[in-house]
């Protein structure tokens, strides 16, 4: 939740710092966060969250950070509508401009921020109510998360491209055509060529994740092609801000996610059997060995743990070794699986229980573009350092020193 609101908050920052606008918003997007950040400590030290994510139950600590929230909300909203009247924002701006994309984008951000606290606590409430026991579970959140992400990724590419203040329709189009065309063209081709198949929500999901790739390319290129007149190519690189390439990084990244989500979604596989000793089996474009179970020692727990070669087109390309584990102070199962990673797809195999007749259960899956999401978010850090380096800031730092 305080990722959400705080990446709203970012964007009116942005609104502010530029056009002296959305003041009360963007304070009262920074009470939001910090309590969100409060709100999460509490739910996952207080031990009335259970969940895998919880921590170990601490009553004590619980009623601390609750009492802290508490100062926390009621002091910020306290302060807030005492001298909210205080903040003018006195920028005009048209239905169609940068200003109302980001305010599209607020919106959206916020409403999925308070769809996570209602689908959080919503259980909760239910339990101190007294009704019968419930979980909110991904059905939930795919249904309130994909019709808000689809027009977010759409604004991701609008947004950076418009104009402060006032933009022409036509204009707005006539340089978002090159990301139009890349998105149409290769939404299609990609999916189909990769996989033979998509469904139409597949190829929207892809064709946007690249329509947020190629549109902040357009916007740097654009800005280099400023900076060119009368300069060297070095010089032009150099001299692009860095909050623009910060920008551009950050919004790459969320396309590559939403890309790596796409296909990890669509073109999953998995697969449950009973393999014995020597046994090949042929799933998804690979041939998995099964060579037999062995016990082994680890430093806190022993194990039994098996051994699987992956094969492609006669050649082996990793061996992976699951294991069931038991760990010797708990006495606890549990079950490691075994990883084998490339940028284009993950391969898991997991180790179930024994079957009569020498058999052991294996559960194996195929899962692409993983790695994708790794690389979207550092994009999207990267990003968030090269903003933060931006001279400006130094800038004003150095006028305050003196």
């Amino acid at each position: 939740m305080p990722w959400l609101a705080g990446t709203a908050l970012i964007h009116s920052l942005a609104v502010t710092e530029k056009r002296n606008t959305f003041k009360r918003w963007t304070v009262l997007l920074a009470l939001l966060v910090f309590s969100l950040s409060l709100l999460g400590t509490f739910l996952v030290r207080s031990g009335i969250l259970v969940s895998v994510h919880a921590f170990a139950n601490d009553p004590e600590r619980g009623v601390f950070i609750l009492a802290f929230l508490s100062v926390v909300i009621g002091g910020g909203l306290g302060l807030y509508a005492a001298r909210a009247h205080r903040l003018d924002s006195p920028g005009h701006f048209e239905l169609m401009s940068r200003e109302t994309l980001l305010l599209f984008n607020n919106v959206l951000l916020i409403i999925a921020t308070f769809s996570v606290l209602l689908g959080t606590l919503y259980p909760l409430i239910i339990d101190v109510l007294g009704m019968p026991s419930m979980s909110v579970g991904p059905p939930y959140f795919n249904a309130i998360f994909v019709p808000l992400a689809l027009p977010l990724l759409f604004l991701c590419a609008v947004g950076p491209i418009a104009r402060w203040k006032k933009t022409r329709p036509r204009e707005l189009l006539r340089r978002l055509q090159v990301p139009l065309m890349l998105a149409v063209i290769l939404g299609i081709a990609i999916p189909l060529s990769l996989f033979g198949t998509a469904t139409g929500m597949t190829l929207l999901a892809v064709a946007l994740g690249i329509w947020c790739v190629s549109a902040p390319l357009v916007v740097l290129w654009r800005q280099f092609g400023r900076m060119r007149r009368g300069t060297s190519v070095g010089y032009s690189l150099r001299h692009i801000p860095r909050h623009m390439i910060g920008m551009a990084f950050a919004h790459m990244g969320l396309g590559v996610v939403a890309l790596g989500i796409a296909f990890t979604t669509a073109y999953s596989q998995e697969r449950q059997l009973v393999m014995k000793p020597e046994q090949t089996v042929h799933f998804a474009a690979r041939d998995f060995q099964f060579h037999g179970v062995r016990s082994v020692k680890g430093p806190n727990y022993d194990a039994i743990r098996g051994e699987i070669s992956v094969h492609r087109e006669a050649e082996e390309l990793v061996r992976l070794y699951p294991e069931k584990r038991t760990y010797r102070v708990q006495r606890s199962p549990m079950t490691e699986a075994a990883i084998y990673s490339t940028l284009w797809s993950d391969t898991y195999a997991a180790l179930g229980e024994p079957v009569p007749g020498g058999g052991w259960g294996v559960r194996l899956y195929v899962k692409p573009t993983i790695q994708w999401l790794w690389g979207g978010a550092l994009l999207m850090a990267l990003g968030g350092i090269l903003a933060l380096s931006d001279k400006r800031y130094r800038y004003r730092r150095k006028r305050r020193i003196a």
